[in-house]
């Protein structure tokens, strides 16, 4: 056998793609920090589905190197697939893409890192790093958990950083607003088409996934020397802020990928759980917002769909020999 030269061996490479709607200053900050990094990705892209076209340009302006896609505002899962089909095709074809929000803004090594740690780990389809709020002290996610109600939370959310969440691990999910993506999984993770279930539109896509790709066998890692400032636009304390519309996403979208991914026996196992939580969802809607009470009708229609991706889903990891994680 000839040995092979280390030198010829070519390293990991990454994309990065930016959903980005109506956040010009954002965009621009995301986008100095995207060219800063120690490890550059081979190519940088924006799904733009904003309206302020003289904005737009002058940020084009400044950063030549990065490709421009206008798009109609279909939600985040609509312009995230568009990124992953350009990211994994001919022209670009690199291991893995790096998904972001326009208000996160990466350290200089944020790239860097979070290549090392899933190129090390072969059986992580999604990776995250830690994010952190504009004050660089509280935490915004550190990876995302799944309790027994099956509301997903982000890992340490409001915390002072005191180094508890400073130990690489895997974790149930990593937060859409800076998830890298391994290419090569992502025909597996797809359905119906789908990366991302573009039913979602807004909210809870990036958990949907990182669920589903732990029900085929894939993992998720954290990598906490891999750091970002996450802006956030919904914080706690501050939900009224938010349209109706989007929370609607929100409420729906928590049955949708409940029905999808929970399994038979869990959901036995958790029904008392499930249902006093349910209680309490309805009784703040009815009390508290009731605007979000159409979320009900939304989520409804869409049960169909979301059985038979379910159906898809099980049949799918039914033909696995190893069901296991990879």
């Amino acid at each position: 056998m000839i040995p092979q030269n280390p030198a010829r061996i070519s390293a990991p490479s990454y994309c990065v793609g930016i959903i980005h709607y109506q956040s010009y200053a954002d965009l621009e900050s995301c986008l100095g920090a995207v060219a800063g990094q120690t490890l550059r990705p081979r190519a940088v892209r924006v799904v733009d589905a904003g309206a302020d076209t003289d904005a737009l340009v002058k940020i084009r302006d400044r950063h030549p190197g990065v490709a421009f896609e206008a798009a109609a505002n279909r939600g985040y899962s609509a312009a995230a697939n568009r990124l992953l089909a350009w990211a994994s095709g001919p022209d670009v074809g690199a291991d893995f893409c790096l998904l972001l929000n326009p208000d996160v803004t990466l350290e200089p090594d944020f790239g860097q890192r979070l290549v090392d740690a899933l190129a090390a780990r072969p059986d992580a389809a999604l990776g995250t790093g830690k994010l952190l709020r504009p004050d660089r002290l509280t935490l915004d996610s550190a990876g995302i958990a799944l309790p027994a109600h099956r509301r997903t939370r982000d890992r340490g959310s409001e915390q002072h950083d005191r180094g508890q969440y400073d130990r690489g691990e895997y974790v149930f999910g990593a937060s859409g607003a800076a998830m890298m993506l391994r290419c090569a999984a992502l025909a597996d993770l797809a359905l119906e088409g789908e990366v991302f279930d573009e039913d979602f539109f807004l909210y809870h896509e990036d958990t949907d996934l990182s669920w589903r790709a732990h029900v085929l066998g894939w993992r998720v890692y954290y990598e906490p020397l891999a750091r970002a400032v996450h802006a956030r636009g919904w914080k706690k304390g501050q939900r009224f802020r938010v349209p109706p519309a989007v929370r609607r996403h929100s409420f729906k979208n928590y049955y949708l990928q409940l029905i999808k991914n929970e399994s038979a026996a869990g959901f036995l196992l958790r029904l008392p759980v499930l249902l006093a939580w349910e209680v309490l969802r309805l009784g703040h809607a009815a009390i508290r917002d009731p605007q979000i009470l159409p979320a009900y009708v939304d989520a409804w229609g869409l049960a169909g769909r979301a059985f038979h991706k379910r159906r898809i889903l099980r049949a799918r990891r039914a033909r696995r020999p190893n069901r296991g994680a990879r």
